[in-house]
C-alpha cells in the first residue's frame, strides 16, 4: 500500500492517470453506450422485421382465402335448386367442370344439397352412407348462411394434402356450395419467410393445430406450453426458451380464418450481428486512444519540463539560496506561473531584509522593555512593602483604639459609680444637715436632752467620718479623672496625627479627635475644680471630726459646755449647708463627665470603624500591587522570551542568501 502511495504521488503519474482516465473513460462510455444503444437499434430491426414477415404471411394468407371466398359468394348466388333438384344437371355438371379447369389451385369443388345429394368435381367414389348434412363444412354453412365458412385444415383421403373448405349456403337455403383448396402452395410459401436469419414462421389453425411448420408435421397439435401463450392475444410478441436456447416470438391472428401466425427466431442472432458493430466500434476506440496518448504525451512534456525547472528552484529557495532566478519562455499559464514564481522570490528577498531589520529592533526594543519591567518590577515591591507596613500599623491601631473604648467604657461606669456615690453623699449631707437642726433645737430646748444629743452627735461624727472616708474615695476617683482626661487627651492628638496622615480618608476622623480632645479638656477641667471642692469638703470634715471629737469628749462635762456645744453646733450646721450644694455640684459635674465619656467613646467606636476600613483597603491595596509585581514579572518574563525569539529569528534570516 505504501509503494502504491508513492507512486501516486509522483505529479507525472497522477497526471498521465488523468488523461488516461479523460482519454479511455469517455471513450469507453461513448463505446458502451454506442454498442448498447446498436443492439437495442439491431433488435428493434429484428423484431420489426420478425413483425413484418408474420404480416407478409398474414397478407399472404389474405390473398390465398380471399378469391376462393369471391368464388362462394358468386357461386352460392348462382347456383340453385333446379340445377340438382333431380340429381346433377349436366348444365351444374358443366359449370363444376369449368372453375376447376380454370383454377388449378383448387383441389375440388363441390355441392350437398338439403335432399342429401353430393355432387363433386372431380368426381370421387363416396361410401354408400355418406351424407354431406351430417358434416361440419354443411352445418357450419347451413347456420350462417350469410358468412362464408372456412373448415379447419384436414387431410384429404383422395390427395393426402392438406386442405381447407370454404362453403357457403345458396341464396335459396336449397343447399351449399364449397370449394376445396390445397394448403401446400401455402406451406411453401410460408416456409420461404424468413425470421431473422435462423428463424421461421409458423401457421397454427385456431384449435392448435399445426398448418405450417419446418419440423412438424401438419394437423398435429402443438402441445409445448408457450403456444398457449399466442391464443391470449391477437397479436404480441414475447421471450422463451426452447431446447435450452433462448427465444423471441412474434405473433399475429388472421382475422378470416382465425389462424395464428407466428414469427420465432433465437435471440442470439442480435449479439451475432452485432458482433461486427463492436469490433469496428472497438478499433475506432483503440486509434483514438492511440492518437489522444500521443498528444497527452505531448502536452505532458510541456507541462512536466516548467514544472521540474520550477521545483529545482523552489528547493534552492527552500535552502535559503535566494539569488536564481527562473526563466520559462512560454506564455501559457504555466510561463505566468513562473514570473509569478520569480516575483515571489523578489518579493521574499525584500520582506526578509526587511524583516531582519525589524528583527534588530525587535531585539534592542525587547532588551529595553525588559529593563524598564526589572525596574518597575522593583518599585511594585517597595509599594508593596509600605502598603503591607501601612495595613500592619492600621491594625494595630484598630487594636489600641479597641483598648481605649474598652477603656473609656470602664472610666464611664466608674464616673456613673462617682455620680451615684455624689448623689448618696448629698442625700447624706441634707439628712445631715436635718439632723443637725433637729439637734441644735434640742439643745436650746432642754439640757435634760443632752444623752440625746450625745447619741446624735456621735452619730454625726461616724457619718462625718464616712464622709471624711467618702472624701477620699473621691479624692482618688477625681485624680483618675485627671489622668483618663490626660491620657484621653494625648490618644486625640494621637488621633489627629493620623488623620493628616491619612489625608482626605482622615478628615472626619480629624474632627472626632477634635471633639474629643475638647471633652478631654472640659473633663480634666471639671476633675480639678472636683479636686478643690474635695479639698475644701475634706478640710471641713476634718474639723468636723475635730468638733465632734471635743463635743464628744465634753458632754459628759456638763451644761456648762452645753452653750458652747451649741455654738460649735451651730457653726458644724452651717459648714454643712455650704458643703450639700458643692457636692450635688460634684453629682452633677460627675454626671456630665460620664456623658463626655460616653461621647468619647462612641467617637473611638467610630475610629475603630475608620482603622478597620483602613486596614481593609491597605490588605486591597497590597494586594492589587502583588498582582501588579506578578504582571511586571510576566511582562519581564515576555520580553525575554521576545528577545530569544527575535534572536531566533537572526540566526534564521542569516542562513538566506539575497
Amino acid at each position: 500500500m505504501s509503494n502504491l502511495q508513492k507512486v501516486f504521488s509522483n505529479f507525472k503519474v497522477k497526471l498521465t492517470v488523468a488523461f488516461v482516465a479523460i482519454l479511455v473513460v469517455p471513450a469507453a462510455a461513448v463505446g458502451i453506450l454506442a454498442i448498447e444503444s446498436s443492439k437495442s437499434e439491431l433488435r428493434d430491426q429484428m423484431m420489426i422485421g420478425a413483425s413484418s414477415s408474420v404480416e407478409l404471411l398474414d397478407s399472404i394468407i389474405d390473398q390465398f382465402i380471399e378469391p376462393k371466398l369471391n368464388d362462394v359468394e358468386y357461386y352460392s348466388s348462382a347456383l340453385h335448386s333446379s340445377l340438382y333438384t333431380n340429381g346433377a344437371t349436366p348444365e351444374l355438371n358443366a359449370i363444376l367442370k369449368e372453375y376447376m379447369h380454370l383454377h388449378p389451385e383448387a383441389s375440388s369443388m363441390l355441392v350437398g344439397t338439403e335432399s342429401g345429394l353430393f355432387i363433386r368435381e372431380p368426381a370421387q367414389e363416396m361410401a354408400a352412407d355418406y351424407d354431406p348434412r351430417t358434416r361440419d363444412w354443411y352445418t357450419e354453412a347451413m347456420a350462417n348462411p350469410d358468412v362464408p365458412y372456412i373448415s379447419p385444415p384436414f387431410t384429404s383421403a383422395a390427395s393426402g394434402v392438406v386442405t381447407i373448405t370454404v362453403t357457403k349456403a345458396t341464396s335459396d337455403r336449397s343447399g351449399v356450395v364449397g370449394v376445396g383448396l390445397n394448403l401446400d402452395e401455402l406451406k411453401q410459401q410460408a416456409e420461404k419467410v424468413r425470421v431473422g436469419t435462423e428463424g421461421y414462421a409458423v401457421l397454427l389453425d385456431s384449435s392448435r393445430k399445426y398448418i405450417s411448420h419446418p419440423n412438424e408435421a401438419a394437423g398435429d397439435e402443438a402441445v409445448e406450453e408457450f403456444w398457449g401463450r399466442i391464443y391470449e392475444r391477437n397479436s404480441d410478441s414475447f421471450d422463451y426458451r426452447l431446447n435450452g436456447r433462448d427465444k423471441h416470438m412474434t405473433y399475429t391472428t388472421n382475422e378470416r380464418t382465425g389462424w395464428k401466425i407466428a414469427g420465432t427466431m433465437f435471440s442470439s442472432e442480435v449479439n451475432d450481428s452485432l458482433r461486427p458493430i463492436f469490433y469496428n466500434t472497438l478499433w475506432t476506440i483503440l486509434g483514438c486512444v492511440v492518437v489522444g496518448a500521443v498528444l497527452i504525451w505531448a502536452a505532458m512534456r510541456s507541462i512536466i519540463g516548467p514544472i521540474r525547472r520550477l521545483k529545482i528552484s523552489a528547493e534552492r529557495v527552500s535552502q535559503g539560496d535566494l539569488t536564481t532566478s527562473i526563466r520559462i519562455d512560454s506564455h501559457d499559464e504555466i510561463g505566468a506561473l513562473g514570473q509569478a514564481f520569480d516575483g515571489m522570490q523578489t518579493s521574499l528577498r525584500e520582506l526578509i531584509k526587511s524583516v531582519g531589520a525589524s528583527a534588530e529592533q525587535v531585539s534592542s526594543s525587547s532588551e529595553e522593555l525588559t529593563a524598564s519591567a526589572k525596574q518597575t518590577s522593583e518599585a511594585g515591591e517597595q509599594v508593596s512593602s509600605a502598603v503591607q507596613e501601612i495595613a500592619s500599623g492600621a491594625e494595630r491601631q484598630n487594636i489600641a483604639i479597641d483598648a481605649n473604648v474598652g477603656s473609656l467604657e470602664e472610666i464611664a461606669l466608674g464616673v456613673g459609680r462617682i455620680a451615684e456615690k455624689s448623689a448618696a453623699v448629698a442625700e447624706l449631707a441634707a439628712q445631715s444637715s436635718a439632723q443637725a437642726d433637729e439637734g441644735g433645737e434640742a439643745v436650746r430646748q432642754t439640757v435634760s436632752q443632752m444623752h440625746a444629743i450625745s447619741e446624735s452627735v456621735a452619730a454625726s461624727n461616724r457619718i462625718v467620718r464616712e464622709l471624711h472616708e467618702r472624701t477620699q474615695a473621691i479624692e482618688e476617683i477625681s485624680e483618675a479623672i485627671r489622668d483618663i482626661a490626660s491620657q484621653t487627651n494625648l490618644l486625640s492628638l494621637n488621633a489627629a496625627i493620623e488623620a493628616a496622615r491619612a489625608g482626605e480618608q482622615g478628615k472626619g476622623f480629624a474632627v472626632v479627635a477634635g471633639a474629643v480632645r475638647k471633652l478631654a479638656e472640659q473633663s480634666a477641667a471639671s476633675a480639678e475644680r472636683i479636686f478643690d471642692l474635695i479639698t475644701e469638703i475634706r478640710q471641713g470634715t476634718d474639723r468636723s471630726v475635730a468638733t465632734m471629737d471635743k463635743v464628744s469628749r465634753e458632754v459628759d462635762s456638763g451644761l456648762r459646755d452645753s452653750e458652747e456645744t451649741i455654738r460649735k453646733f451651730d457653726r458644724i450646721i452651717s459648714d454643712m449647708k455650704e458643703t450639700t450644694p458643692q457636692i450635688e455640684d460634684i453629682s452633677a459635674t460627675a454626671e456630665q463627665i460620664a456623658a463626655g465619656i460616653q461621647e468619647v467613646s462612641s467617637g473611638a467606636k467610630e475610629l475603630a470603624i475608620i482603622a478597620t476600613g483602613n486596614a481593609a483597603t491597605s490588605e486591597q491595596v497590597a494586594a492589587s500591587a502583588e498582582e501588579q509585581l506578578a504582571a511586571m514579572e510576566e511582562i519581564s518574563s515576555s520580553a525575554e522570551a521576545l528577545s530569544r525569539m527575535s534572536e531566533e529569528l537572526r540566526s534564521l534570516i542569516r542562513k538566506f542568501r539575497y
